[in-house]
């Protein structure tokens, strides 16, 4: 008896096992696709480069020959030019042959002093180095005129850092002047007045 009921317990153990419901849980594993983006490249942006000064158009497109009458020899219309350091402003001069002959005229360009007004510093320029300022103009070393020919040309100042080797520019008027001369035989002799023009450095 003892057996039988021992038997009928393992049975029931083993029909119990077998009824249970395994599980199996199936872990899906996604695989993440890692997409390597490529950044566009910034854009470089190029530096501008300075604008080259450009002369004052305002003098060089008057003519220096309007104002040449029938008895004047050499004009410049416009004396005066407000600019900055680095700026090039151009005045235009005039000059007429008045003679019965052809004649060979130079022009000859140069610094002659500064000018202060009330509360401006002394400027101590050097005058041999205020040349430079007027390297800029490309002149003929003379120009053949016809009897009653006229000819204007511009002439041209490029203010600089310095007016001297030691001394950098100040604001100030700087006073310049143009002379006609006329040119024969290896020798120049002045033809008309020296014509002064002015430029305020601000």
């Amino acid at each position: 008896m003892k057996r039988l009921i021992a038997l009928l317990l393992v049975l029931s153990v083993i029909l119990v096992a077998c009824g249970e419901k395994t599980t199996v849980t199936q872990v899906q594993t996604s695989g993440v696709n890692e997409k390597t983006s490529t950044a566009a490249p910034a854009e470089t942006k190029t530096a501008e480069q300075p604008k080259a000064a450009q002369p004052n158009m305002d003098a060089l497109t008057l003519d220096g020959n309007e104002c040449l009458k029938e008895d004047i020899k050499v004009c410049l219309p416009v004396n005066y030019a407000i600019a900055g350091i680095g700026d090039t402003v151009g005045f235009a001069f005039g000059v007429a042959n008045q003679l019965p002959q052809e004649k060979k005229i130079a022009l000859k360009v140069k610094f002659v002093r500064t000018q202060q007004t009330l509360g401006e510093l002394a400027i101590e320029e050097d005058k041999n180095y205020m040349q430079k300022w007027l390297s800029v103009n490309d002149l003929e070393p003379y120009y053949t005129l016809q009897p009653h020919e006229k000819l204007s040309k511009p002439i041209l100042v490029k203010i600089g850092n310095s007016i001297s080797d030691t001394k950098s520019t100040v604001p100030g008027a700087y006073v310049f002047e143009v002379q006609a001369q006329t040119y024969e035989n290896g020798f120049y002799e002045n033809y008309g007045g020296a014509q002064q023009f002015t430029v305020r450095v601000k």
